[in-house]
């Protein structure tokens, strides 16, 4: 039987046409690629992106089969994603299907997604304002992108939920975590008609406006920054950024000193500000860790802000 304890998690880095080198600059990651896009600090896709476990060297899809006990959790995969990123460039204008379409064309899980503004200030793509699939699809075909898109604010500390077909795109200078279900499913819409090559693929990037057409919120109403829930428990200021069951759920803890943190499911905490020390584990800015089901209170000392993602059943 493996130990109930707390494991780090490697992360993944991929490249994009929109990264950079923030967040090298800011958590000291060690990679050769130039420009990040994403650091997945939690992700179990075989074959695809999976974080490594340090203490057993498994992949985190492994870890995830052979150590169902430690998640309490019957779902066919691991089922919760976390990554960070950091836009030098806008990202494209993208959606995510839900399970059920992106099941039958890509047999792969939909992503609805949530984002938390870690740094910068800008705007943001979320949503659009066609009234029928007809007028958006006009829209597309005579490149009317000022008609089509819905341009929001944001600042650092606002928290963007992204259910499935909901149209958005991230805009330069920003650097964020975003949560959601365990898959990497992405259409674009629109890229700004960029020609240099992907980095990912070295090719130009695709595009899969039908798809979007297809899958899109419409009609897509106006759409804010979430409320967050907040309170102050044991030592600790706690988040709540999103909670949905059979989802995921995910949210911020703040420590000036010390406090204790409990819940019954498993959990992964990133550290995206700070240092100090979990139990008698150190962690520093950039460092994930995951605690099993059933765990108990966790101590935590330092000065530091971590991000937790979990999943609840329905």
């Amino acid at each position: 039987m493996i130990m109930k304890q707390l494991y780090h998690i490697e992360p993944v880095f991929t490249e994009a046409l929109w990264g950079g080198q923030q967040l090298i600059e800011k958590y000291g990651y060690q990679t050769d690629l130039a420009n990040i896009g994403e650091c997945y600090n939690v992700i179990a896709m075989p074959s695809h992106l999976d974080c490594t476990v340090t203490e057993t060297q498994e992949p985190l899809s492994h870890f995830y089969d052979t150590h169902r006990e430690l998640f309490n959790c019957d779902t066919e995969i691991m089922p919760v994603r976390a990554a960070m990123s950091c836009t030098r460039a806008p990202m494209s204008v993208q959606i995510h299907p839900d399970n059920a379409y992106a099941m039958a064309h890509d047999g792969r899980l939909g992503k609805p997604d949530g984002v938390y503004v870690l740094d910068g200030e800008g705007s943001v793509v979320f949503g659009h304002f066609a009234r029928t699939r007809r007028e958006f699809q006009s829209l597309v075909e005579e490149q009317r992108w000022d008609q089509l898109l819905r341009y929001i604010p944001v600042k650092a500390g606002d928290f963007l939920d992204m259910p499935f077909g909901t149209l958005h795109a991230l805009g330069a200078g920003l650097t964020f975590f975003e949560f959601s279900q365990n898959s990497d499913l992405t259409y674009r819409l629109y890229d700004y008609d960029r020609t240099m090559l992907d980095p990912k693929t070295g090719k130009p990037r695709v595009l899969h406006q039908e798809k979007v057409i297809e899958c899109v919120n419409i009609p897509d109403a106006e759409r804010k920054p979430a409320l967050q829930k907040a309170w102050t428990t044991k030592g600790c200021e706690i988040h709540e950024l999103h909670n949905e069951p059979g989802l995921y759920t995910c949210g911020r803890i703040d420590v000036a000193e010390s406090g204790t943190y409990k819940r019954e499911e498993f959990y992964f905490l990133t550290c995206i500000e700070g240092e100090g020390t979990i139990q008698d584990t150190y962690i520093k800015g950039g460092e994930t860790v995951f605690v099993p089901c059933h765990y108990g209170e966790l101590t935590i000392t330092g000065t530091l802000s971590l991000t937790y993602v979990t999943y609840i059943k329905p």
